[in-house]
């Protein structure tokens, strides 16, 4: 095994972000530490710059919980507990990023694909978030399929989507891979513009899946974890056809 040589100074700013995740009551203590290993692993294996697309994702989620928290609680959204993610949350979202990060602590581990991987899985998470979180603020016609017909629904509906909603997934995706383009993790664009897109479509395949009987009984944490999955997925796939800058 091989650590970063950025690793040291990525556990310091890992132990910082924790301790803002916990003074600013966005996790519980146990969800703070199982995404302080991530934030450690993701140093150890891709360095410093890592932590910046996750970042955005924490700090990013935290901050649109927040956002609106008073409509968000009439129409019944709002998050338990006041928005503070636990183990399940942190393990639904963050499991395939660790993986990722793990495998390339090993040599001969292909590093740049890996690290698609990792940008991917985290701008499919955000962009989930945002959807779901910034969705019902915006407001606007929420729209779903329901068997073969698309019909309309409240916001918070399993598969419901607005232009609102899909806008703010859009942008969070983008932002999480120009977050990782911007400090040299991912090095070229076309492979941010790759991982961007399989987060946002990760999120739609999602929101297409949550009405069905399988997306039931996935649950919720089963559907994040199908976001991670997919945005993985379609960013090797990216990556394969050559879209992704090799």
């Amino acid at each position: 095994m091989t650590l970063h040589p950025s690793a040291g100074w990525g556990a310091l700013l890992a132990l910082a972000g924790a301790t803002v995740v916990l003074l600013t009551r966005q996790g519980t203590p146990a969800g703070a530490l199982v995404g302080f290993g991530v934030a450690l692993l993701a140093a150890a294996g891709l360095g410093v710059a890592a932590l910046v697309p996750l970042a955005i994702f924490v700090l990013g989620s935290g901050l649109l919980t927040w956002i609106g928290r008073g409509r968000k609680t009439r129409l019944g959204m709002a998050e338990a507990d006041r928005g503070r993610r636990g183990v399940s949350h942190v393990g639904a979202k963050l499991s395939l990023p660790a993986l990722a990060s793990a495998l390339t602590l090993f040599r001969d581990a292909p590093v740049e694909a890996l690290t698609l991987v990792y940008v991917a899985t985290l701008a499919g998470a955000f962009a989930d978030t945002a959807a779901t979180e910034l969705g019902p603020v915006l407001g606007g016609r929420a729209i779903g399929l329901r068997g073969a017909r698309v019909v309309a629904l409240p916001h918070g509906s399993p598969g419901g989507m607005s232009a609102g909603g899909i806008l703010a997934a859009a942008a969070a995706a983008w932002t999480v891979a120009l977050g990782a383009s911007s400090v040299g993790l991912l090095d070229v664009s076309a492979a941010a513009w790759a991982a961007a897109a399989a987060g946002f479509l990760a999120s739609l395949l999602e929101s297409l899946s949550a009405a069905t009987a399988l997306g039931a009984r996935a649950g919720h944490f089963g559907r994040n974890v199908f976001v991670s999955l997919a945005s993985a997925g379609l960013a090797l796939s990216a990556r394969a056809f050559g879209w992704a800058g090799s």
